[in-house]
């Protein structure tokens, strides 16, 4: 286990991306980049779950259903905010928890862990699939992906800054 108040890989983390088992295109199969991550609240976590990256969502989010699992009251939740999934707009209720990546091979025991907020879901698609966007996920790393090598990369967040300076937002 390696934990870090920011995390860091000390060298890319590569993960193949993964057929989604329920999405076709044309009557092809689909591959994401999928990750395994797991979340923990003290000393309760779940089993290894799909971690989906995605460069368009705001947040983490998950289903609702883990709350039971983590020992997590959503009636003290952080707040609340809605968000725009898959054509429908859903309302996450956030609370502050431990987010782990784990290694592309699956070690339970090699992992990556940081807190983050997450938004749970209700009527969450699928109680095994996290949603990981920008904020929480994004922000932490340097994240390559490549559709051509059907690959993911994952580094320190520094990396990118290394490799290319710094740009100027405006």
């Amino acid at each position: 286990m390696s934990e870090w108040a920011e995390p860091r890989p000390q060298q890319p983390w590569l993960y193949p991306y993964r057929q989604d088992a329920q999405s076709t295109r044309l009557g092809e199969p689909v591959f994401r980049p999928f990750v395994q991550v797991s979340l923990a609240n003290g000393d309760r976590s779940t089993s290894q779950l799909t971690g989906l990256i995605d460069t368009g969502a705001d947040a983490i989010l998950a289903s609702n259903l883990l709350t039971v699992e983590l020992d997590i009251d959503l009636a003290e939740s952080e707040g609340e905010s809605q968000h725009a999934v898959g054509g429908r707009t859903l309302t996450a209720r956030y609370k502050t928890i431990s987010l782990r990546l784990h290694s592309a091979d699956g070690a339970q025991e090699q992992y990556l862990e940081w807190q983050a907020k997450i938004g749970f879901v209700e009527d969450w698609h699928s109680d095994g699939l996290v949603l990981l966007g920008s904020v929480g996920f994004l922000d932490r790393f340097t994240v390559t992906a490549s559709r051509f090598a059907q690959a993911v990369a994952i580094e320190g967040r520094d990396t990118f800054d290394q490799r290319f300076g710094v740009v100027e937002v405006g």
